[in-house]
């Protein structure tokens, strides 16, 4: 319950309440409605942090009012679910500072605050605390909250986002709850690997964030809110020429209708001084910087299309081994025309190799002509004594491979995506997300970044469902000289 004391007013019991005590005591015009296919309104936000105490992921253009809205959000949950402890963090110090400064301004206009206000504490009369601490362990372990705001978490150190999972504590009407709020850019960073978590586990449910029914739990995984340029540009005035601007292309008349913050000329300041990859990761929010991508052929466009199985045609498995990191098993068709359809994907870790060839083989949409897998799975493991391609062909599932370079496979992968005359020879089918998200997210090294230089990528998690295919092309687009199998 609110204190009476503090003064923003009765608890807002709708969404359209919570919006005129956004625009009333804090001056906040927050955008209301989305603009692309798929995306949410900043004002959705604030909407599902207020009423829905559920993990959020927010992800977000640069300037896009999300460390603002991040305070607004914090203050809200301070004053009225008092008392409790909300933890903010950022992705680095001058990041969690600036959040702070939004934090303490607020709270001292206000007039909210109980003593003195710190840059790193803030008390409230009604007995709520707020921490503002750059990420750390230290900052982290041992605390038990019931909100924890993370700013940028594209900057975390894994260590310490994993410890962050395990400091929230729920308190009377409090559920304990984590929000992740920032930008994506890097290919195969953290916040690629949250917002495709976040996709496979259907946690995005769209636009609507009305009030859950009292009593009503949230499910499980982070809520993805995403907003782009679009939902948060001003309104274009009428004497502004479509034909002129240098927007055009990606706007499309949008902003026509729009009734955001951000203004226009800055946006077009913005894109004139950037690359084209930078800008579509940064503003447009359509996934992250594709510089250092390996398959910057791969589009979904032209790529990605609903292939089946058909019996007339042969059917192939490739596998990428793995205990702790995933095994990958892809099965492939090739059409007469010499197409490649990838058509379904296993990918799973932590289970011995014999269950998954029990699942896998369960799986099989018809007879699989040869199962292509790494050629390091030839090899006996020492605790027990069997190679890989042998427990798979107990399980009668005979396996081929053959040596090659990593550089050899990629390049008869970009060569079946964009060949040099006529339509893709490989397309994927949507069921397959993994090998879909792969794509988007292998990578080389960037400037600075440990291996930078390497001709090789980054081996990081995306590399296990490329690996399989790979193997796939190898073996079934190379001479067969060399090639083995393994049958019992």
């Amino acid at each position: 319950m609110s204190d009476d004391r503090l003064p923003l007013g009765p608890r807002p019991e709708t969404p359209e309440a919570l919006a005129d005590l956004v625009r009333r005591e804090f001056g906040a015009a927050v955008p209301a409605r989305p603009i692309c296919p798929g995306h949410n309104a900043p004002m959705d936000y604030l909407t599902a942090s207020f009423f829905g105490q559920e993990d959020a992921l927010v992800w977000a253009c640069r300037g896009g009012g999300k460390t603002y809205l991040a305070a607004i959000a914090t203050v809200l949950n301070a004053v009225f679910d008092a008392p409790l402890t909300v933890l903010v963090l950022g992705g680095s110090f001058d990041q969690s500072n600036r959040l702070g400064v939004y934090i303490r301004d607020i709270v001292q206009r206000r007039d909210l605050a109980a003593g003195r206000v710190t840059r790193s504490r803030v008390t409230l009369r009604n007995g709520s605390q707020i921490h503002m601490l750059p990420q750390s362990e230290q900052a982290v372990r041992g605390r038990h909250v019931q909100k924890i705001r993370c700013d940028e978490v594209e900057l975390f150190d894994p260590d310490v986002w994993r410890a962050v999972q395990f400091s929230t504590r729920s308190a009377a009407g409090v559920r304990g709850s984590i929000e992740v709020l920032s930008t994506l850019h890097r290919p195969g960073g953290l916040m690629q690997h949250l917002v495709n978590q976040a996709r496979d586990a259907g946690a995005g449910r769209g636009a609507a964030a009305a009030p859950r029914a009292p009593g009503e739990e949230p499910p499980p995984g982070y809520r993805l809110i995403q907003w782009c340029l679009w939902e948060v540009i001003e309104r274009c005035p009428d004497w502004r020429r479509c034909a002129d601007c240098l927007l055009a292309e990606d706007c499309r008349g949008v902003a026509r209708e729009a009734s955001g913050f951000f203004r226009i000329d800055d946006a077009i300041a913005i894109e004139a001084r950037s690359s084209r990859a930078a800008w579509e990761a940064e503003m447009l929010c359509l996934g992250p910087q594709r510089e250092h991508v390996v398959f910057h052929e791969f589009q979904a466009s032209r790529h990605v299309c609903n292939v089946a199985y058909c019996a007339d045609w042969p059917l192939y498995r490739a596998i990428d081994f793995g205990y702790r990191s995933p095994l990958a098993c892809l099965w492939v068709q090739v059409t007469p025309g010499g197409c490649v359809h990838v058509i379904d994907e296993y990918i799973r870790a932590r289970l011995p190799l014999a269950l998954h060839a029990r699942e896998i083989r369960r799986r099989d949409p018809g007879p699989v002509a040869m199962t292509y897998v790494d050629p390091a799975g030839r090899q006996r493991e020492s605790g027990t004594g069997q190679a890989c391609t042998e427990i798979l062909a107990a399980a009668d599932m005979p396996c081929a491979w053959r040596a090659s370079t990593i550089r050899d496979g990629l390049e008869l992968i970009r060569c079946a995506l964009a060949p040099a005359v006529g339509e893709p020879a490989l397309v994927v089918a949507p069921r397959c997300t993994k090998l879909i998200s792969a794509f988007n997210a292998y990578h080389y090294a960037p400037p600075g970044a440990a291996g930078a230089g390497s001709e090789l990528p980054v081996k990081d998690g995306p590399d296990h469902p490329i690996d399989a295919l790979r193997y796939f092309f190898v073996n079934r687009f190379r001479p067969r000289v060399g090639t083995h199998r393994d049958r019992y």
